[in-house]
């Protein structure tokens, strides 16, 4: 396709079937032409052969008998072996070249006398007494007003048939892409019809149709991410009005008592403690946000998987400080060639908020058992404590973002309801799978993640 800014998609097309449509059409009419003229060059040398072959028929039979003058109508002339015409029909003008005609060969050749071309052979007869030779002629008036006319003709039809040619592909080009604009008349009016709107697919299963699909899918996309992020705005708003309220008191209340070192001291770790939320949930959520991007996953192998999970226990146990909790972890199976669509800062993240969460939940007293075994084709990754479990109608919700129990696992210790939801992010892009479950002594949170080989 041909580049020619300013023009519709429509007019480039129609102008280069025009260009294809003109080279095409005017190489075959000259094609044609030539041919036509070879059949007649052709013609016209068996007619000059015919019209000698009846004097060879009379001089090889009576080599010295008087020969026939020609047909009537036929340009000829016989010349005997001393060089004198015995017989001649040819005009004037060419008889006055017959001494030069009778060393010509036998192939017809032009010759030009005044205006007048004529195409002439000269035949020899070799016989007892000599050699004669037999001239014939044939005008080339004829032929060449038959080329004229056929020029002229090919001319005409060749232009005739790359207009119609455009114009065909206009009208087509024009059928073809009106799918095409309704469309886009469509998008158009997609922010006047409503956020539900769509685009109408086409019948039939053709280009047109599969692009309607292809944008029908783009614009639930985009549709999915902005209500996510409207969403996400409304609920870090909602989640951050309250800190920042409290943090605000807390200053305020540190500058009342500005003049009494312990209680500002104590409103001034109060802040801290809030000022350290609010970092955990910005965190937070620049980490979803950086999980939920197009980017391409880094990968981890086996190795990196057990790893990673190794040094989460033992940060773990490190924070238990005072209280009666053991984390405990179990590690089976071998991969020495799977790969994981995750990074080892992902593992990390993924093992510390569920075992964090299950220290929070079981309080005091209590066992953290992380477990990692291949099962077939994927890895299964999974944290159980020995705590009160979620309710059962907060299950379902448990990986929504800014989600919090009322009850004892995350209401009380000023979570951000974020730590569920970067798991399942970190799952999901991995292109796995995470589940929750009472067991009934606790609670099991099972993840399983997709194993895959590495390109040699």
């Amino acid at each position: 396709m041909m580049r020619l800014p300013g023009l519709s998609i429509r007019a480039r097309i129609t102008l280069g079937s025009l260009a294809v449509a003109a080279i095409l059409f005017s190489t075959a009419a000259f094609f044609f032409r030539l041919e036509v003229r070879s059949i007649l060059d052709q013609t016209t040398s068996t007619l000059l052969r015919n019209d000698a072959a009846p004097i060879v028929t009379d001089i090889l039979g009576s080599p010295t008998a008087k020969v026939e003058p020609p047909a009537e109508g036929q340009l000829a002339a016989v010349i005997d072996p001393t060089g004198l015409v015995q017989q001649s029909t040819l005009p004037h003008s060419l008889a006055a070249l017959t001494t030069s005609l009778t060393t010509l060969d036998e192939s017809p050749q032009e010759v030009q006398v005044g205006h007048t071309i004529y195409l002439v052979m000269a035949t020899p007869v070799p016989t007892s007494a000599g050699i004669w030779v037999i001239v014939t002629a044939r005008r080339q008036e004829a032929l060449a007003l038959l080329l004229d006319e056929l020029t002229s003709v090919l001319v005409t039809g060749t232009v005739a048939l790359v207009i119609g040619f455009g114009a065909a592909s206009w009208l087509l080009t024009g059928a073809a892409l009106r799918p095409v604009n309704r469309l886009r008349e469509e998008a158009e009016s997609l922010s006047e019809v409503g956020a539900s709107a769509r685009l109408p697919v086409p019948a039939g299963r053709d280009e047109v149709s599969r692009l309607a699909h292809t944008l029908n899918a783009f614009i639930d996309r985009l549709r999915r991410g902005v209500d996510r992020e409207k969403q996400v705005v409304s609920d870090a708003s909602h989640e951050l009005r309250t800190p920042l309220a409290v943090l605000k008191t807390q200053l305020e209340l540190a500058h009342l008592n500005s003049g009494d070192a312990p209680a500002l001291l104590k409103d001034i770790d109060a802040a801290s403690q809030t000022v350290e939320r609010l970092s955990r949930l910005a965190t937070n959520l620049l980490e979803l946000s950086k999980l939920e991007s197009d980017q391409a996953p880094p990968e981890t192998d086996w190795t990196g998987l057990c790893a990673e999970i190794t040094a989460s226990v033992d940060r773990a146990r490190i924070t238990t400080g005072t209280r009666e909790l053991e984390i405990a972890y179990e590690i089976t199976g071998a991969d020495p060639h799977g790969h994981y669509a995750l990074s080892r800062t992902n593992v990390g993240q993924l093992v510390d908020n569920l075992i964090t969460n299950a220290m929070t939940a079981i309080g005091d007293t209590g066992i953290v058992t992380v477990t990692l075994h291949r099962d077939g084709e994927d890895a299964h990754l999974r944290v159980v404590d020995t705590g009160p479990g979620m309710p059962a109608g907060f299950i379902p919700i448990a990986f929504d973002r800014f989600s919090r129990t009322d009850g004892s696992r995350a209401s009380g210790n000023g979570g951000s309801g974020l730590g569920l939801a970067v798991v399942h992010a970190i799952v999901e892009r991995a292109g796995g799978t995470i589940s929750v479950r009472n067991t009934g002594t606790g609670l099991a949170v099972e993840a399983t993640l997709p194993r895959h080989l590495p390109p040699d």
